[in-house]
């Protein structure tokens, strides 16, 4: 019988016999992530925008803004939302025109993990234009183009990243109207493909790590096939300070010990700084 045929009509079996030899499918260790890309800029109609792939996992981020009123208990403080949509081609499972279950949740991880993470600061300070008048609403729409495992961890490297490339237009309140860009020149500015405005202070760069557990063996950052044989998933964010920002549990058949979880908060920080670096790099490649 092919390898194929037999994987699907036994794909415990199967998946078993992999893990005999402590390697995976995909010929990856246990232990090992797969390779992560990060480019910035990629939608030019978008404030900021960012594309990470994580193998053959895919999410694109995109930024835009608008003028807002300050709610009255934060006046000096503006807002940040997060919407993830998963391409219907991303996956077989996906159904075009529906919002899916595993996309809320996707969009509540991402939007948790930047919250805990301050990563615009312990507040939203930076997106007030004049308090109590005027602020912006930053939206991060994130889609997933390709969902082969651990969709979050692509959807927050991308946001990320985004962020980092975000430069909001010049924001002035004259007579009580907000005045976006310049009069003259227009919202664009000089027409030397230089952006014109402010770009975002990120402080923090989180990133997040899933691991998958299957019997006995733990799989970082497991792929499609592997979430859907697995028996429960963790995924963990962390910033550069080392500090965990997030840890999550993600349904399941079996509950996930205490050491279940140290192994995947050890396996999150041993993966941290060069999943970071990759984040960095686009955003540093990226001129405004």
């Amino acid at each position: 019988m092919e390898a194929r045929a037999y994987e699907r009509l036994y794909p415990d079996e199967a998946f078993e016999k992999t893990l005999e030899t402590s390697t995976r499918r995909d010929g990856r260790p246990l232990g090992r992530a797969r390779a992560r890309a990060c480019a910035c800029g990629t939608a030019t109609n978008a404030l900021g925008s960012a594309l990470a792939r994580h193998g053959a996992t895919t999410a694109l981020a995109g930024a835009r803004a608008s003028v807002a009123t300050p709610r009255a208990e934060a006046p000096n403080e503006g807002f940040l939302e997060v919407r993830v949509t998963f391409a219907p081609q991303a996956s077989e499972l996906e159904r075009p025109g529906r919002e899916s279950d595993k996309a809320e949740a996707c969009a509540a991880r991402v939007r948790d993990a930047l919250t805990s993470a301050e990563v615009l600061g312990s507040d939203l300070s930076d997106l007030c234009i004049e308090r109590g008048v005027f602020a912006w609403r930053l939206m991060l729409d994130v889609v997933v183009l390709d969902d082969d495992g651990a969709a979050a961890d692509a959807a927050l490297s991308a946001a990320v990243a985004a962020l980092r490339d975000v430069v909001l237009p010049e924001a002035t309140v004259k007579r009580g109207k907000i005045v976006i860009g310049d009069e003259e020149e227009g919202v664009d500015g000089a027409d030397d493909g230089m952006r014109k405005g402010t770009p975002l202070n990120v402080r923090t760069t989180p990133v997040c790590l899933t691991t998958a557990l299957y019997k006995e063996h733990l799989l970082v950052d497991p792929t499609h096939a592997e979430e859907a044989l697995s028996e429960c998933e963790v995924s963990v964010v962390l910033t550069e300070d080392g500090m965990i920002r997030g840890v999550f549990k993600n349904g399941g058949e079996v509950e996930a010990t205490e050491d279940i979880l140290m192994k995947c908060i050890a396996a999150a920080r041993l993966q941290y700084a060069a999943s970071a670096k990759v984040i960095l790099d686009a955003s540093e490649d990226d001129d405004y």
